[in-house]
C-alpha cells in the first residue's frame, strides 16, 4: 500500500488504495502543509481521527535497501571488509533500518528508526541498554555478564553504552544506543531519531572503553538532502517477506537479526499529552 508521504512514495505501488485513516492524514499534511496540519485535525477531522489510533492493516513495507538508499554508515576498520546486510521499513509516520557487519569474526547489529515530520510522532524508544541487547537474536539465550553503563558525548547526540561478555566463552561485547532531535512539542520528551544494537570483537579480540568509543566515533546516521529517496531494491512482493525474514534472523539459526522488525516506533503527541500508536 503507499505511503501517505509524497516524497517517499518512489518504489511503491500507486495504484494501492490508501485506508480511510491514511487519506485523512494525507489530506491534512498535503493541503495544509505540515506547518498547519494540526489545526485542520483538530477543528476538522478529530473524530474521525479517533477511530485510528491502531496502525492500518498493510500500511508498512519491508523490503530489501538498495546500494545508496542506507542510513547508517560504519567506517571502523575491524569491519572495512564488511558487506552489510540492509533492510528498510517505511510507512507514513515511520521509517527504519536494519544492519547487519560482519568481518574477522567481528559482528556489528544497528537498527536507526525515525519519525516523519510530515506528522505530529514521536518515537517511543526509552530501552535500558541491559532490556535491548537480550531482545537481540544473537544475545537471547546467552548468559551475559554486564559492566557499568556508560557515557560519551559524541554526535550526533548523547551515546550510552554497556559492555558484557555473552556466553560461556566470555565474547566481549558491548550494546550502544544514542537518542536525539528531541521534540519540545512533545509532552514526553520523545526524540525524532533513535540508533541502537550491540558490537561483538572476535576471538582473542578486547571491547572496552577505547575500543567501544573508537566504533562510536566511526558510526554515523547519512542526512536525507533534497536528492536523496527513501528507495527499496527488488520488486515488491516475495522480496519483503524474504527481507522481514532476514531482519528478524529467521534464515541464520537465531545467530543473528531481531525478531521485532520492524518495530514501529511512532506514537502521536499532543501538548495534552501522547502516547496513541498511529
Amino acid at each position: 500500500m503507499a505511503p501517505a508521504d509524497p516524497e517517499f512514495s518512489e518504489g511503491f505501488d500507486q495504484e494501492d488504495p490508501m485506508s480511510a485513516c491514511a487519506k485523512i492524514r494525507f489530506a491534512a499534511t498535503v493541503r495544509l502543509g505540515p506547518k498547519r496540519h494540526l489545526r485542520l485535525l483538530a477543528l476538522s477531522v478529530a473524530g474521525a481521527l479517533a477511530a485510528c489510533a491502531s496502525p492500518d492493516a498493510g500500511q508498512g513495507r519491508v523490503d530489501w535497501l538498495e546500494q545508496d538508499a542506507h542510513r547508517i554508515v560504519v567506517k571502523d576498520e575491524g569491519f572495512a571488509q564488511a558487506a552489510p546486510l540492509r533492510v528498510g521499513y517505511t510507512d507514513a509516520w515511520q521509517t527504519e533500518e536494519y544492519a547487519l557487519f560482519e568481518a574477522g569474526g567481528r559482528r556489528l547489529e544497528l537498527v536507526f528508526a525515525e519519525a516523519r515530520k510530515t506528522f505530529t510522532v514521536a518515537l517511543e524508544y526509552n530501552k535500558p541498554i541491559a532490556t535491548m541487547v537480550p531482545t537481540w537474536n544473537a544475545n537471547a539465550s546467552q548468559e551475559l555478564a554486564w559492566g557499568p553503563v556508560e557515557r560519551y558525548d559524541w554526535r550526533p547526540g548523547v551515546w550510552f553504552y554497556r559492555t558484557y561478555r555473552a556466553g560461556e566463552l566470555g565474547r566481549p561485547c558491548a550494546g550502544l544506543q544514542v537518542e536525539w532531535d528531541v521534540i519540545g512539542a512533545d509532552p514526553a520528551n520523545r526524540p525524532r531519531r533513535v540508533l541502537f544494537g550491540y558490537a561483538c570483537a572476535a576471538a582473542g579480540e578486547t571491547l572496552g572503553d577505547d575500543e567501544v568509543r573508537a566504533l562510536i566515533r566511526n558510526i554515523t546516521v547519512r542526512w536525507r538532502d533534497g536528492q536523496m529517496r527513501w528507495r527499496f531494491g527488488g520488486r515488491r512482493g516475495s522480496s519483503g517477506a524474504m527481507a522481514t525474514a532476514a531482519a528478524r534472523g529467521e534464515d541464520a539459526d537465531g545467530q543473528s537479526g531481531h525478531p521485532g522488525f520492524p518495530f514501529t516506533f511512532a506514537r502521536y503527541y499532543r501538548e495534552s499529552g501522547g502516547g496513541r500508536k498511529p
